[in-house]
């Protein structure tokens, strides 16, 4: 990836025109709710030299947070024949699947976290929702509440169904 400072990060995020959440994960502010554990500063990307970030794709790429205790990083990718979300592996620096996300789809994976870990009331997540953009809160909420999603494959099955609804059309 061409390389990227924490400034350059935050005139994309904005020049992106996403919600001002992503400017404080970016800023590492503690954020309600304990949600800096889920979605923290990409220290691990923005602080590695520009042959270090080199690695980790090619072309002009935007990380936006690493997710809560794991090796993921949700970044932008601004070539202009992909203009997407995306997740690469901190430690392998591959894309991981599927690739080619709009906003909305980026951030189902982060809302089924919250929704599954069960600490925050559905109203809550309504809430927090919104300071995301999210539109489709409710909606998940409701198919998360009547799945059973007991193995992996299930699970899975249910993600990537989700997402095509959320394709752009």
């Amino acid at each position: 990836m061409d390389f990227i400072d924490k400034e350059q990060a935050r005139r994309d995020i904005v020049a992106l025109g996403l919600p001002q959440i992503v400017l404080d994960i970016i800023d590492a502010k503690p954020l309600p709710d304990n949600l800096d554990i889920t979605f923290r500063a990409p220290h691990t990307i923005l602080e590695l030299t520009q042959e270090q970030q080199a690695r980790y794709g090619q072309g002009r790429i935007t990380p936006l947070w690493t997710g809560g205790g794991d090796y993921t990083v949700v970044a932008y990718h601004h070539d202009p024949t992909r203009q997407e979300f995306f997740r690469f592996d901190i430690e392998t620096a591959e894309e991981q699947q599927p690739i080619g996300m709009n906003w909305q789809q980026i951030l189902v994976e982060e809302f089924k976290t919250l929704w599954e870990t069960d600490l925050l009331s559905s109203a809550r997540l309504i809430e927090i929702s919104g300071w995301f953009d999210f539109k489709y809160i409710e909606s998940l909420i409701d198919e998360l509440s009547h799945s059973k999603l007991d193995t992996f494959e299930k699970s899975e099955a249910w993600y990537q169904s989700f997402l095509q609804k959320l394709a752009a059309p």
